[in-house]
């Protein structure tokens, strides 16, 4: 997601005062250095982007509280970074390590600013005779510890050091001879549609595998708290030690599958593609063309095709390298979703989801829709406070209204203030038959971001067939923010893995520029950002019943 990262990386704990002092003509804070001669006179604030409703003016006493840097933080190895907060009030100057930075009308404030060399921010407030000052102190950075020997591994001829993979703290190295495995947690099967062990290509790339409960793998390598599982084809897949029972601890083998295997597509309400697999690992892929099953280990098979249709047009098997196959059915509309799971004899079942009844004239009526209000307990907070869990819930309260009232059945994942677990969210789409999963979200920025350069509304998407959704939302939304728009984005994230219907996470605004976060307090931006979410929404059903 470049500079850019979603909100739970700016947690809530960031909000803790730190340092405060605040009076008339306090004595500046231990290290602060000379008092200028003289307090410099207010700058206007000039927000980031137009459009957004005028920040409102707050008259109260100076009180410095810096959000960011949350406190013990590490010195930033770079030339600049941002520093936010609040001085309490509209129309005071505002001087960090001497330079002067804007306060909005409510006290709001941010900078982008040189690193302090010897890692500490100093803030002075002036306002009407009245001084205010606060002083923060970055950890120092640790020094950078070379690689040991164990902390290098080599693969196929190539060394990977550790800036490559997790922290190590267990054997690393290649097995003399493949070790035996078999997943150990998730579900029984990933017949939820969410609930995977998930495996990546490299140690630290995005999930591609979404491998059930009773998965059986060759391991051939260890690499701190990663086992490397050998596919057919030299595929290798990278899986957490803890999601794997390994040698002893795994099952027998199960025997391969029969040479010239017969699988089988039906099709009906629920088409299934049924393959004798052997509890063999898989990949399955989505695409406007079908779905995509690649079976590793399984050689030589075919399809029984006899249960094509009108939305499942045909189904074939070809060889995918060595050792492996791919089967490919094809689809007259774009998959809906689907689940993929193990049955106990070790056949893999790939159950396709059609496309719902969608009317164009009312979209919305009889969809089943989940909107997940992102968060508590993590997530972004604004320079005055405002924390990212409440703005979601005020949107997704508003979003849900408005749904219903044009015939869509609507459930939520929290209709308060409280935890529901991330990984219960998704799971809870899957579990209620959700045609649409929503999750609202507010954005923060990562340690590299420049606030003025990179903020933005943003859409994320993880299967291909929510891309379309991620596409009409992020029009819609960013037509009522009117700051920049980052687009509809691929992204890693759990609430947009489900494979049993299209998902999207919208990120509309910044938590931590002023006047995005008052814009998020504002009763009728918030009505009109929600009636921004209906309208990406319809616009993708209409999208998929026209097709």
């Amino acid at each position: 997601m470049g500079s850019v990262i979603r909100s739970s990386c700016r947690r809530v704990a960031a909000f803790a005062a730190v340092s405060i002092v605040a009076g008339a003509c306090r004595t500046p804070p231990p290290g602060a250095g000379p008092a200028p001669s003289g307090p410099p006179a207010p700058v206007a604030y000039v927000p980031l982007t137009e459009g957004l409703p005028p920040i409102p003016a707050v008259d109260a006493p100076l009180a410095i509280r810096i959000v960011a840097p949350e406190a013990g933080e590490t010195r930033p190895r770079r030339d600049s970074t941002f520093i936010y907060g609040t001085v309490g009030t509209g129309g005071a100057a505002l001087l960090i390590n001497g330079a002067q930075v804007p306060v909005a009308p409510n006290g709001a404030f941010i900078g982008y600013l040189p690193v302090p060399a010897d890692g500490v921010w100093r803030l002075r407030a002036f306002k009407n005779g009245q001084t205010a000052e606060a002083g923060y102190t970055y950890r120092a950075p640790a020094a950078a510890a070379a690689p040991s020997r164990a902390d290098t591994a080599t693969e196929a001829g190539r060394t990977d050091t550790a800036s490559a993979a997790p922290a190590r703290t267990a054997a690393t190295g290649v097995f003399a001879t493949p070790r035996a495995a078999t997943v150990r947690r998730g579900s029984d099967t990933l017949a939820t549609g969410s609930d995977a062990v998930y495996a990546r290509p490299t140690p630290t790339g995005v999930y591609k595998w979404f491998f059930p409960r009773g998965a059986r793998l060759n391991v051939v390598e260890r690499r701190g708290e990663q086992y490397r599982v050998q596919l057919a084809g030299g595929a290798s897949a990278w899986i957490d030690t803890v999601n794997v029972a390994l040698g002893a601890d795994a099952p027998p083998a199960a025997p391969a599958p029969p040479a010239a295997a017969a699988a089988r597509f039906t099709g009906g309400a629920a088409p299934e593609l049924r393959i004798p697999a052997g509890f063999a690992p898989f990949l399955v892929e989505t695409d406007s063309a079908g779905v995509h099953v690649t079976v590793y280990g399984l050689t030589g098979a075919r399809v029984d095709a006899s249960g094509v249709d009108d939305f499942a047009t045909g189904a074939a098997a070809a060889a995918a390298g060595a050792g492996a196959t791919r089967f490919d059915v094809a689809l007259g509309r774009w998959p809906w979703g689907y689940k993929a799971f193990y049955e106990p004899d070790g056949t893999l079942v790939v159950r396709l989801r059609r496309p719902p009844a969608i009317d164009p004239a009312n979209p919305l009526r009889g969809i089943r829709i989940v909107v997940d209000p992102g968060h508590p307990p993590a997530g972004a907070i604004g320079p005055t406070g405002y924390l990212e869990k409440d703005a979601n819930l005020a949107i997704g309260l508003r979003l849900a209204e408005r749904l219903r009232a044009a015939g869509a059945d609507v459930r939520m994942t929290r209709t308060a203030d409280v935890v529901v677990d991330l990984a219960a969210r998704p799971a809870m789409a899957v579990a209620q038959d959700a045609d649409l999963l929503i999750s609202v979200h507010n954005n923060a920025f990562g340690e590299e971001a420049n606030p003025f350069r990179d903020h933005g509304t943003s859409t994320y998407w993880f299967h291909p067939f929510s891309r379309d959704l991620c596409r009409t939302l992020d029009r819609s939304i960013a037509g009522v923010t009117r700051i920049p728009d980052l687009g509809a984005k691929f992204g890693n994230l759990a609430l947009v893995r489900p494979t049993w219907m299209p998902s999207c996470l919208t990120e509309s605004l910044f938590m931590p520029i002023p006047e995005q976060e008052a814009a998020l307090r504002d009763p009728g931006f918030l009505d009109r950002l929600a009636d921004a979410h209906v309208a990406g929404i319809a616009e993708f059903l209409r999208m998929r019943a026209a097709r």
